[in-house]
Protein backbone atom coordinates (compact mmCIF):
# COMPACT_ATOMS: atom_id res chain seq x y z
CA UNK A 1 0.00 0.00 0.00
CA UNK A 2 1.20 3.60 -0.28
CA UNK A 3 1.18 6.26 2.49
CA UNK A 4 -2.32 7.60 1.86
CA UNK A 5 -3.69 4.03 1.86
CA UNK A 6 -1.87 3.04 4.47
CA UNK A 7 -2.73 6.46 6.84
CA UNK A 8 -6.39 5.58 5.88
CA UNK A 9 -5.96 1.57 6.97
CA UNK A 10 -5.03 2.62 9.95
CA UNK A 11 -7.46 4.65 10.74
CA UNK A 12 -10.45 1.89 10.35
CA UNK A 13 -8.61 -0.66 12.24
CA UNK A 14 -7.87 2.46 15.00
CA UNK A 15 -11.59 2.79 15.29
CA UNK A 16 -12.36 -1.37 15.17
CA UNK A 17 -10.88 -1.41 18.42
CA UNK A 18 -7.86 -3.49 17.13
CA UNK A 19 -4.19 -3.45 16.69
CA UNK A 20 -2.29 -1.98 13.20
CA UNK A 21 1.05 -3.58 12.64
CA UNK A 22 3.16 -1.81 10.03
CA UNK A 23 5.58 -3.32 8.17
CA UNK A 24 7.85 -1.84 5.54
CA UNK A 25 11.58 -1.42 5.43
CA UNK A 26 13.83 1.05 6.76
CA UNK A 27 13.40 4.65 6.31
CA UNK A 28 10.15 4.51 4.22
CA UNK A 29 7.91 6.10 6.19
CA UNK A 30 6.23 3.81 9.39
CA UNK A 31 7.00 6.70 11.59
CA UNK A 32 6.28 10.22 9.49
CA UNK A 33 2.68 8.38 9.28
CA UNK A 34 2.28 7.27 12.45
CA UNK A 35 2.90 11.14 13.06
CA UNK A 36 0.42 12.06 10.53
CA UNK A 37 -2.11 10.06 12.15
CA UNK A 38 -1.67 11.60 15.61
CA UNK A 39 -1.57 15.24 14.33
CA UNK A 40 -4.70 14.30 12.10
CA UNK A 41 -6.58 12.91 15.06
CA UNK A 42 -5.62 14.71 18.24
CA UNK A 43 -3.84 11.95 19.69
CA UNK A 44 -0.83 13.09 22.17
CA UNK A 45 1.82 10.42 20.56
CA UNK A 46 4.25 8.35 23.08
CA UNK A 47 6.71 6.05 20.88
CA UNK A 48 8.09 2.76 22.47
CA UNK A 49 11.64 1.51 20.55
CA UNK A 50 11.33 -2.07 21.65
CA UNK A 51 15.18 -2.53 20.11
CA UNK A 52 16.39 -0.68 23.16
CA UNK A 53 14.32 -2.58 25.91
CA UNK A 54 15.69 -5.41 27.48
CA UNK A 55 14.13 -8.35 29.78
CA UNK A 56 11.87 -6.48 32.78
CA UNK A 57 12.43 -3.11 31.62
CA UNK A 58 8.87 -2.15 30.81
CA UNK A 59 7.59 -4.64 32.79
CA UNK A 60 9.00 -2.95 35.86
CA UNK A 61 11.96 -4.21 37.85
CA UNK A 62 10.82 -6.08 41.09
CA UNK A 63 10.96 -3.94 44.19
CA UNK A 64 9.91 -5.46 48.02
CA UNK A 65 7.16 -2.46 49.50
CA UNK A 66 6.20 -2.58 53.18
CA UNK A 67 2.84 -2.09 54.14
CA UNK A 68 1.15 -2.17 57.69
CA UNK A 69 -2.56 -3.71 57.80
CA UNK A 70 -4.78 -4.24 60.90
CA UNK A 71 -5.85 -8.10 61.75
CA UNK A 72 -8.06 -8.73 64.30
CA UNK A 73 -7.76 -4.97 65.48
CA UNK A 74 -3.93 -5.69 65.76
CA UNK A 75 -1.50 -4.06 63.55
CA UNK A 76 0.88 -6.08 60.94
CA UNK A 77 3.43 -5.23 59.04
CA UNK A 78 3.97 -7.12 55.24
CA UNK A 79 6.12 -7.32 52.57
CA UNK A 80 4.54 -7.41 48.99
CA UNK A 81 6.45 -7.66 45.36
CA UNK A 82 5.49 -4.42 43.64
CA UNK A 83 7.25 -3.46 39.90
CA UNK A 84 8.26 0.29 39.09
CA UNK A 85 6.52 1.41 35.89
CA UNK A 86 8.41 2.01 32.90
CA UNK A 87 8.84 5.80 32.41
CA UNK A 88 6.89 5.89 28.94
CA UNK A 89 3.95 4.94 31.06
CA UNK A 90 4.33 6.90 33.91
CA UNK A 91 4.22 9.73 30.79
CA UNK A 92 1.03 8.16 29.42
CA UNK A 93 -0.33 8.68 33.06
CA UNK A 94 0.97 12.50 33.39
CA UNK A 95 -0.31 13.46 30.33
CA UNK A 96 -4.18 12.21 30.74
CA UNK A 97 -4.34 13.18 34.38
CA UNK A 98 -3.04 16.59 33.63
CA UNK A 99 -5.06 17.81 30.90
CA UNK A 100 -2.24 18.04 28.37
CA UNK A 101 -4.40 15.55 26.24
CA UNK A 102 -7.56 13.29 26.13
CA UNK A 103 -6.54 10.93 24.19
CA UNK A 104 -2.75 8.66 23.84
CA UNK A 105 -1.55 6.70 21.02
CA UNK A 106 1.19 4.47 21.87
CA UNK A 107 3.20 2.99 18.95
CA UNK A 108 5.39 0.32 19.52
CA UNK A 109 8.34 0.77 16.67
CA UNK A 110 11.08 -2.48 16.18
CA UNK A 111 8.93 -4.35 17.65
CA UNK A 112 10.75 -7.63 16.09
CA UNK A 113 14.35 -5.90 17.04
CA UNK A 114 13.96 -6.87 20.47
CA UNK A 115 14.44 -10.20 22.31
CA UNK A 116 11.76 -12.95 23.05
CA UNK A 117 11.53 -12.07 26.54
CA UNK A 118 10.51 -8.36 25.59
CA UNK A 119 8.69 -9.45 22.91
CA UNK A 120 6.34 -11.33 25.53
CA UNK A 121 6.70 -8.13 28.04
CA UNK A 122 4.93 -6.06 25.23
CA UNK A 123 2.45 -8.23 23.65
CA UNK A 124 1.06 -8.30 27.58
CA UNK A 125 1.14 -4.46 27.04
CA UNK A 126 -0.64 -4.11 23.48
CA UNK A 127 -3.07 -7.25 23.26
CA UNK A 128 -4.44 -7.36 27.16
CA UNK A 129 -3.93 -3.71 27.87
CA UNK A 130 -1.68 -4.38 31.45
CA UNK A 131 1.69 -5.40 32.81
CA UNK A 132 2.68 -6.19 36.27
CA UNK A 133 0.00 -4.02 37.54
CA UNK A 134 -0.14 -1.61 35.45
CA UNK A 135 -3.37 -0.97 32.96
CA UNK A 136 -3.32 1.22 30.15
CA UNK A 137 -6.09 3.58 30.39
CA UNK A 138 -9.32 3.15 27.97
CA UNK A 139 -7.76 6.24 26.54
CA UNK A 140 -4.97 5.01 24.86
CA UNK A 141 -4.71 3.43 21.43
CA UNK A 142 -1.67 1.43 20.13
CA UNK A 143 -0.43 0.73 17.22
CA UNK A 144 3.03 -1.42 16.37
CA UNK A 145 5.97 -1.04 13.40
CA UNK A 146 8.30 -3.23 12.30
CA UNK A 147 11.48 -4.05 9.39
CA UNK A 148 9.83 -7.28 7.65
CA UNK A 149 12.02 -10.47 7.97
CA UNK A 150 13.27 -12.34 5.23
CA UNK A 151 10.90 -15.46 5.97
CA UNK A 152 7.68 -13.07 4.57
CA UNK A 153 6.56 -13.39 1.13
CA UNK A 154 8.62 -10.81 -1.21
CA UNK A 155 10.68 -9.97 1.45
CA UNK A 156 13.04 -12.91 0.87
CA UNK A 157 16.70 -10.44 -0.34
CA UNK A 158 16.38 -8.48 3.32
CA UNK A 159 19.02 -8.70 5.56
CA UNK A 160 17.59 -7.17 8.92
CA UNK A 161 18.58 -8.98 11.70
CA UNK A 162 14.95 -9.50 13.42
CA UNK A 163 13.37 -11.92 15.96
CA UNK A 164 10.26 -13.35 14.62
CA UNK A 165 7.67 -13.24 16.63
CA UNK A 166 5.81 -16.78 16.60
CA UNK A 167 2.28 -17.31 15.30
CA UNK A 168 0.21 -17.08 18.13
CA UNK A 169 1.69 -13.81 17.87
CA UNK A 170 1.37 -12.99 14.65
CA UNK A 171 -2.36 -13.97 14.72
CA UNK A 172 -3.16 -11.16 17.26
CA UNK A 173 -2.35 -8.18 14.93
CA UNK A 174 -3.77 -6.98 11.53
CA UNK A 175 -0.91 -6.65 9.41
CA UNK A 176 -0.56 -3.66 7.01
CA UNK A 177 2.43 -3.34 4.32
CA UNK A 178 3.88 -0.02 3.33
CA UNK A 179 5.71 0.43 -0.10
CA UNK A 180 7.11 3.12 -1.41
CA UNK A 181 5.61 5.20 -3.98
CA UNK A 182 6.84 8.39 -5.93
CA UNK A 183 4.08 10.11 -6.39
CA UNK A 184 2.86 9.61 -2.92
CA UNK A 185 6.55 11.20 -1.46
CA UNK A 186 6.35 13.54 -3.41
CA UNK A 187 2.88 14.96 -2.36
CA UNK A 188 4.66 14.78 1.56
CA UNK A 189 7.81 16.15 0.33
CA UNK A 190 5.86 19.30 -0.18
CA UNK A 191 3.82 19.67 1.90
CA UNK A 192 4.59 21.63 5.44
CA UNK A 193 5.64 18.24 6.90
CA UNK A 194 7.92 17.39 4.76
CA UNK A 195 9.63 20.08 3.40
CA UNK A 196 12.06 18.83 1.46
CA UNK A 197 14.10 21.32 -0.82
CA UNK A 198 12.29 21.56 -4.18
CA UNK A 199 15.75 20.57 -6.10
CA UNK A 200 15.91 17.18 -4.38
CA UNK A 201 12.24 16.72 -5.61
CA UNK A 202 12.83 17.61 -8.76
CA UNK A 203 15.76 15.00 -8.75
CA UNK A 204 13.20 12.55 -7.62
CA UNK A 205 11.07 13.46 -10.17
CA UNK A 206 13.67 12.87 -12.81
CA UNK A 207 15.15 10.01 -11.16
CA UNK A 208 12.10 7.98 -9.69
CA UNK A 209 13.53 4.72 -9.28
CA UNK A 210 16.29 6.21 -6.66
CA UNK A 211 14.02 7.28 -4.13
CA UNK A 212 14.68 3.65 -2.42
CA UNK A 213 17.02 0.87 -3.64
CA UNK A 214 17.16 -2.27 -1.41
CA UNK A 215 18.68 -4.15 -4.02
CA UNK A 216 21.51 -1.85 -4.91
CA UNK A 217 24.96 -3.29 -4.86
CA UNK A 218 26.52 0.01 -2.87
CA UNK A 219 26.57 -0.61 0.66
CA UNK A 220 24.74 2.26 1.42
CA UNK A 221 20.57 1.78 0.39
CA UNK A 222 18.72 4.70 -0.76
CA UNK A 223 15.37 5.09 1.12
CA UNK A 224 13.30 8.41 1.30
CA UNK A 225 14.64 8.92 4.68
CA UNK A 226 17.70 9.49 3.60
CA UNK A 227 16.63 11.85 0.93
CA UNK A 228 15.15 14.23 4.24
CA UNK A 229 19.09 13.88 5.00
CA UNK A 230 20.28 14.94 1.73
CA UNK A 231 17.32 17.81 1.87
CA UNK A 232 19.00 19.21 5.01
CA UNK A 233 22.41 19.11 3.74
CA UNK A 234 21.70 20.55 0.08
CA UNK A 235 19.77 23.79 2.44
CA UNK A 236 22.55 24.25 4.58
CA UNK A 237 25.12 24.04 1.58
CA UNK A 238 22.42 26.67 -0.64
CA UNK A 239 22.27 29.06 1.92
CA UNK A 240 26.14 28.80 2.38
CA UNK A 241 26.40 30.58 -1.05
CA UNK A 242 29.56 28.60 -2.09
CA UNK A 243 31.35 29.09 1.08
CA UNK A 244 31.08 25.09 1.00
CA UNK A 245 32.95 23.43 -1.86
CA UNK A 246 30.76 21.07 -3.89
CA UNK A 247 32.81 17.89 -3.28
CA UNK A 248 31.71 17.84 0.59
CA UNK A 249 28.36 18.29 -0.19
CA UNK A 250 29.36 15.21 -2.65
CA UNK A 251 30.86 13.55 0.45
CA UNK A 252 27.41 13.78 2.75
CA UNK A 253 25.07 13.17 0.00
CA UNK A 254 27.64 10.01 -0.72
CA UNK A 255 27.00 9.00 3.03
CA UNK A 256 23.12 9.12 2.31
CA UNK A 257 22.23 7.03 -0.76
CA UNK A 258 25.66 5.79 -2.22
CA UNK A 259 28.20 7.13 -4.84
CA UNK A 260 26.52 6.50 -7.87
CA UNK A 261 23.36 8.48 -6.68
CA UNK A 262 25.51 11.12 -5.36
CA UNK A 263 27.02 11.87 -8.62
CA UNK A 264 23.88 12.26 -10.40
CA UNK A 265 22.82 14.43 -7.99
CA UNK A 266 25.80 16.55 -8.28
CA UNK A 267 25.69 16.28 -12.08
CA UNK A 268 21.92 17.62 -11.64
CA UNK A 269 22.15 20.75 -9.59
CA UNK A 270 25.48 21.20 -11.26
CA UNK A 271 23.08 21.82 -14.38
CA UNK A 272 20.41 23.50 -13.17
CA UNK A 273 20.16 26.89 -14.81
CA UNK A 274 16.88 27.53 -15.03
CA UNK A 275 14.73 28.24 -11.78
CA UNK A 276 10.91 27.23 -11.48
CA UNK A 277 8.46 29.62 -11.74
CA UNK A 278 7.79 31.56 -8.63
CA UNK A 279 3.89 31.14 -7.69
CA UNK A 280 3.51 34.13 -5.19
CA UNK A 281 4.98 36.92 -7.88
CA UNK A 282 2.36 35.60 -10.27
CA UNK A 283 -0.45 35.59 -7.55
CA UNK A 284 0.48 39.08 -6.55
CA UNK A 285 0.34 40.34 -10.12
CA UNK A 286 -2.42 38.77 -11.18
CA UNK A 287 -1.80 38.36 -14.63
CA UNK A 288 0.23 35.59 -16.59
CA UNK A 289 2.65 36.97 -18.73
CA UNK A 290 3.95 36.11 -22.12
CA UNK A 291 6.68 34.38 -20.98
CA UNK A 292 5.23 32.61 -18.48
CA UNK A 293 3.18 30.72 -20.55
CA UNK A 294 5.68 30.17 -22.78
CA UNK A 295 7.76 29.09 -20.15
CA UNK A 296 4.78 26.08 -18.82
CA UNK A 297 4.29 25.16 -22.39
CA UNK A 298 8.11 23.78 -22.37
CA UNK A 299 8.15 22.63 -19.00
CA UNK A 300 8.15 19.08 -17.83
CA UNK A 301 5.15 17.63 -16.25
CA UNK A 302 7.16 16.60 -13.30
CA UNK A 303 8.30 20.32 -12.56
CA UNK A 304 4.74 21.62 -13.67
CA UNK A 305 3.34 19.25 -11.01
CA UNK A 306 5.55 20.58 -8.10
CA UNK A 307 4.82 24.22 -9.68
CA UNK A 308 1.22 23.70 -9.35
CA UNK A 309 1.37 22.24 -5.74
CA UNK A 310 3.53 25.34 -4.15
CA UNK A 311 1.05 27.58 -5.81
CA UNK A 312 -1.93 25.65 -3.94
CA UNK A 313 -0.09 25.95 -0.67
CA UNK A 314 0.46 29.29 -1.18
CA UNK A 315 -3.39 30.18 -2.35
CA UNK A 316 -4.29 28.28 1.40
CA UNK A 317 -1.50 30.50 3.02
CA UNK A 318 -3.21 33.61 1.56
CA UNK A 319 -6.67 32.52 2.57
CA UNK A 320 -8.28 31.29 0.20
CA UNK A 321 -8.92 34.04 -2.21
CA UNK A 322 -11.19 34.01 -5.09
CA UNK A 323 -8.80 35.64 -7.53
CA UNK A 324 -5.86 33.98 -6.56
CA UNK A 325 -8.29 30.73 -7.79
CA UNK A 326 -8.81 32.10 -10.76
CA UNK A 327 -5.11 32.78 -12.04
CA UNK A 328 -4.59 29.84 -10.67
CA UNK A 329 -7.38 27.78 -12.88
CA UNK A 330 -6.09 30.41 -16.12
CA UNK A 331 -2.58 29.14 -15.51
CA UNK A 332 -4.03 25.64 -15.74
CA UNK A 333 -5.75 25.74 -18.71
CA UNK A 334 -2.36 25.73 -20.42
CA UNK A 335 -1.06 22.57 -18.85
CA UNK A 336 -1.44 19.04 -20.67
CA UNK A 337 -4.71 17.83 -20.55
CA UNK A 338 -3.83 14.59 -18.47
CA UNK A 339 -1.68 16.56 -15.92
CA UNK A 340 -4.64 19.10 -15.73
CA UNK A 341 -6.88 16.64 -14.68
CA UNK A 342 -4.36 14.24 -12.10
CA UNK A 343 -4.03 17.92 -10.26
CA UNK A 344 -7.76 18.88 -10.38
CA UNK A 345 -8.53 15.53 -8.64
CA UNK A 346 -5.84 16.04 -6.77
CA UNK A 347 -7.82 19.35 -4.93
CA UNK A 348 -10.64 16.91 -4.14
CA UNK A 349 -8.95 13.96 -2.51
CA UNK A 350 -6.23 16.00 -1.05
CA UNK A 351 -7.08 19.17 -0.02
CA UNK A 352 -10.12 20.08 2.85
CA UNK A 353 -13.81 20.55 1.82
CA UNK A 354 -13.48 24.00 1.95
CA UNK A 355 -10.41 24.11 -0.19
CA UNK A 356 -12.54 22.56 -3.05
CA UNK A 357 -16.02 24.15 -2.39
CA UNK A 358 -14.51 27.46 -3.18
CA UNK A 359 -12.70 25.92 -6.40
CA UNK A 360 -16.00 24.52 -7.39
CA UNK A 361 -17.37 28.18 -6.79
CA UNK A 362 -14.98 29.48 -9.41
CA UNK A 363 -16.48 29.95 -12.71
CA UNK A 364 -12.70 29.73 -14.78
CA UNK A 365 -12.05 26.64 -12.52
CA UNK A 366 -15.06 24.88 -13.96
CA UNK A 367 -14.70 25.82 -17.32
CA UNK A 368 -11.24 24.74 -17.39
CA UNK A 369 -12.49 21.34 -15.44
CA UNK A 370 -15.16 20.58 -18.80
CA UNK A 371 -12.77 21.91 -21.20
CA UNK A 372 -10.23 18.87 -20.26
CA UNK A 373 -12.49 16.93 -21.18
CA UNK A 374 -13.73 18.12 -24.30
Amino acid sequence: MNFTETLQTVELIIKSGEVPLIVGESGIGKTSLVKSFSEKHGYYLITIDANLLKEGEIGGLPTIDEIEISINGLREKKKRTVYAAHTKLIEINEVLNSGKADKVLLFIDEINRCEHSVQQELMNLILNREINGYKLPHEVRVVAAMNPSNRYHNFQNTQYQVVDMDPAQEDRFVWIYLDSEVKEWIKWAMSKEGNIHEHVIEFISAFPEYLHTPEAEDNIKATPRSFERVSKAYRIFKESKGSIPINILYNAVKGNVGKEIAQDFISFIGSYKNPMINPLDILESGIIAVDTKERILKESHSRLFIFSKNMLNLIEERGIKEEDIEIFSRLLGYYPSDLRIGIMKGIKSDCSTEFYNAFLDNEEFIQVFFESYA
